[in-house]
This record gives structure tokens, C-alpha cells and sequence, in this order.
């Protein structure tokens, strides 16, 4: 298995929203509120993926496995926070890998070329967000050097 990472271009767009409804029938059985709506992939095709293709603050990736896309990872550069000394700020909106090849070194490869362009774009500090009950998850990216900092907390009403 030979993986590449390269930015996402048109002819992944399908494949990325098909992996993104895969990860979210991964994710609603973390916590029901993930639960995809049924008719959201063109949604987040044309509002997420192919909007965010054309800005230069955002970076969209795909995993290749001898052209099949079985990865990606969706990134942006936020600004600086209003009363704060927080300046800019690289985050990592999403990132996926089909079961099959999960365990495989595609997340790592994918974030080392998500740390690259941030530097490259001369920022310090990279975001992400979690479910709190999404193990892997956690355990992926505390080994990956990623520390938490911050607690989301909610009550059903």
C-alpha cells in the first residue's frame, strides 16, 4: 500500500463528502447528536469542501491509495480572538480515513502535511476539537503531541 497525500481537487469532492457520511455514521454512535441528515453530503460538498477549495486560508487534503481517496482532512487559518492577545491560529476542521485503513499512518501522514502548510503560513499554534466520549480519537491526537485545553459542556433541556 502505497499512500499519497495531495490537495483535494474537484475530482475528489464526491469521494470526500461520501467519507465525511461515513464519519458521521461512525459518530452518532459516539453521541446521537452526530447523527447526519439525510440529503446533507451535496450540502457539505458545495458549502464545505468546494467553498473552502477556493480560499487560501483554508486547505482541503486527500489520502490516495493508487488514485481511490480513502482519507481526508479539511484545515483553516483563523484570525487573531477580539480582546485577547491571541493571534492567528491554524485549525483542523476535520479529518477522516475509512475503516479499512484506519491504523495505517494516514492520519499521521496527513497532519504532517497540515503542520507544513501552517508553518508555511507562519503559524504557531494548531486547534482541533473532539467528542469527549470519542476514544480513539482522543488517543490519536494526545499521541500526536496535542494537548487539551479547553471542556464543552452541555444539559439537554
Amino acid at each position: 500500500m502505497t499512500i499519497k497525500i495531495v490537495k483535494a481537487e474537484e475530482k475528489h469532492v464526491t469521494a470526500i463528502g461520501q467519507l465525511w457520511w461515513e464519519a458521521g455514521l461512525f459518530h452518532q454512535n459516539v453521541d446521537p447528536i452526530f447523527t447526519p441528515c439525510e440529503g446533507s453530503i451535496p450540502d457539505f460538498k458545495e458549502n464545505q469542501v468546494r467553498h473552502l477549495m477556493k480560499s487560501e486560508d483554508w486547505l482541503a487534503l486527500v489520502a490516495l491509495d493508487k488514485g481511490r481517496v480513502v482519507g481526508y482532512s479539511l484545515s483553516e487559518i483563523r484570525g487573531s480572538s477580539p480582546g485577547l492577545k491571541r493571534e492567528k491560529y491554524g485549525y483542523i476542521d476535520d479529518m477522516g480515513v475509512t475503516a479499512s485503513y484506519r491504523r495505517k499512518g494516514i492520519g499521521e501522514k496527513m497532519l504532517a502535511e497540515i503542520m507544513k502548510w501552517f508553518k508555511s503560513k507562519d503559524i504557531a499554534r494548531g486547534e482541533l476539537q473532539t467528542t469527549a466520549q470519542n476514544v480513539v480519537a482522543n488517543s490519536f491526537w494526545q499521541k500526536q503531541g496535542f494537548t487539551v485545553y479547553r471542556h464543552t459542556l452541555y444539559k439537554n433541556i
